[in-house]
Parts: C-alpha cells; sequence; structure tokens
C-alpha cells in the first residue's frame, strides 16, 4: 500500500541545487581574491575596485547599514574613517567585500524566492 519510493536517490544522499553552488563559488571566490590581495601586500590597484564593482549592491549595504552605524559609536568620535583601507589593515577590505557578496547571494535568493511565490509555484 504505502510502499517507500525505491526509484529516487536514497534520503540520505541529497543533491545540491545549482543555484547554491553558484552562490557559494561566488562568495568564495570574492573571498579567496581578496585574501590573495590581502596576502600581497593590499597595494593601491585596479583589483579592489573590481572586487567592489563586482559586489556592488552588497558591499554598499554592508556600508552604509554596518559600517557607518559602527562608526558613530566609535569613542573616538564620527571623524574616523569607516573605510577599512583608512584603517591599514589589509584584510579589512577582504572582508567587506566577502560581505558584500554574501549579501548579494542572500539578495539573489530573495529575488528568485519571490518570484517562484508570485509565479504561484513550488520548489
Amino acid at each position: 500500500m504505502n510502499s517507500p519510493r525505491t526509484d529516487g536517490p536514497p534520503e540520505s544522499r541529497r543533491t545540491v541545487h545549482p543555484g547554491r553552488l553558484l552562490a557559494f563559488g561566488y562568495v568564495g571566490l570574492v573571498a579567496t581574491t581578496g585574501l590573495a590581495r590581502a596576502f600581497a601586500g593590499a597595494r593601491p590597484d585596479g583589483l579592489l575596485g573590481l572586487l567592489h564593482l563586482s559586489t556592488f549592491p552588497g558591499s554598499v549595504l554592508v556600508t552604509v547599514g554596518g559600517l557607518y552605524p559602527l562608526a558613530l559609536l566609535d569613542p573616538l568620535g564620527p571623524e574616523t574613517d569607516p573605510d577599512p583601507d583608512a584603517t591599514g589593515n589589509p584584510f579589512a577590505s577582504a572582508a567587506l567585500v566577502t560581505a558584500g557578496a554574501a549579501v548579494n547571494a542572500l539578495l539573489a535568493y530573495g529575488v528568485a524566492h519571490l518570484a517562484r511565490a508570485l509565479r504561484g509555484g513550488s520548489r
């Protein structure tokens, strides 16, 4: 009557959605490039501009929603520059672009989920 299905993959072996692989690959590529730039000395070059461009809406949201409010809580006052490159720490800009890439992946997931809900489809 209610026999278990044997034609599909076993429950212990779940398949990974291609969109998730793409999102993890994107965030991983940005993180790896940012870390490679930081380990190489983070000299002023066009790579940081390219990283900011590739993480555009996310890095701006992280800066405005995270770094600027934290700069207001700084005990030194609002004259402290919240720019990660101004701190002298080469890993700060790598963290900023990685967080921006993660925000972009979450935004893409939200847009896809909203489009699927408006279309009336299921997973």
